[in-house]
């Protein structure tokens, strides 16, 4: 599905809790009992304050946590690209067993700076001791089916299109029978299938059901109308009704939704 622009009263107390999906201002009262950069802070601020974020995190977040959430508890969660951002600071705090493989500038497609030094004073200050891997998925070290939640949040149509490859061919490899990727893709308005261009300086519009493909897996969740790449999607019906969905303030983008799961035969390949 694609965010909807309406969140449900439980994803805006969600983002009251933790401050997301900016982190929380410090009151000019406060300031001189918060040392700046430490560990007060950081805990009255919050994990989402320490990555830029889309308005369309507002949905993004809280959607993710709920879909994690519903799988049960002490969970092997792998994030793809999550850098500083909240999430994994979030789920490695309520127990969960986090491993964070972003290779920041080393990426082909559009890398980001990681400060490997900030993402170690953030495990500490949050009390969430996530595994930050600064390399790409194949390099990682994850063991064939040892992951319970493969999570990416709008970072895969970032990627070099090679770096897209990577990832479906190793998502088949490491989720275990049963396991899910929780997804969210930006969906950029000035590309096609809404206009000629293939591709804008954050990235390019994905082939979500040749991703999934790619990577053996099939949609559990999700509208298929309303994911780009299935025989449903439509442009136009989704430009007639942009008046329901969460659109970027900062640059004009949908994010589209989905949980998959793998094939029936890629599962028992991989018992």
């Amino acid at each position: 599905m694609i965010a909807p622009r309406d969140l449900p009263d439980e994803f805006i107390h969600w983002n009251r809790r933790w401050g997301s999906p900016f982190g929380r201002d410090v009151p000019r009262w406060l300031t001189p009992w918060l040392p700046r950069q430490g560990r007060l802070e950081s805990r009255w601020r919050g994990p989402f304050a320490y990555q830029p974020n889309s308005t369309t995190r507002r949905f993004e977040f809280p959607w993710t946590y709920g879909e994690i959430a519903a799988r049960g508890q002490s969970l092997d969660v792998v994030e793809i690209g999550g850098g500083l951002s909240g999430m994994q600071f979030v789920l490695a705090g309520e127990g969960h067993r986090v491993i964070n493989v972003d290779p920041g500038v080393a990426a082909d497609g559009r890398g980001w700076k990681l400060d490997v030094d900030a993402h170690a004073r953030l495990c500490r200050y949050f009390g969430a001791p996530v595994d930050l891997r600064s390399t790409t998925i194949s390099g990682a070290g994850l063991a064939d089916a040892s992951v319970d939640v493969l999570l990416c949040i709008s970072a895969i149509e970032h990627f070099a299109p090679a770096e897209v490859e990577e990832v479906a061919e190793q998502m088949r490899r490491v989720l275990r029978p049963g396991g899910i990727a929780v997804l969210t893709i930006d969906l950029f308005l000035d590309l096609c299938p809404f206009t000629r261009e293939a591709s804008n300086h954050y990235g390019r519009n994905l082939d979500v059901r040749s991703f999934l493909a790619a990577g053996g897996l099939e949609l559990r969740s999700g509208e298929p109308a309303e994911l780009l790449g299935f025989d449903e999607f439509s442009s136009e019906k989704v430009l007639a009704d942009l008046s329901r969905f969460a659109i970027g303030e900062s640059y004009p983008a949908l994010s589209q939704c989905l949980v998959a799961g793998l094939l029936e035969n890629e599962s028992s390949a991989s018992d």
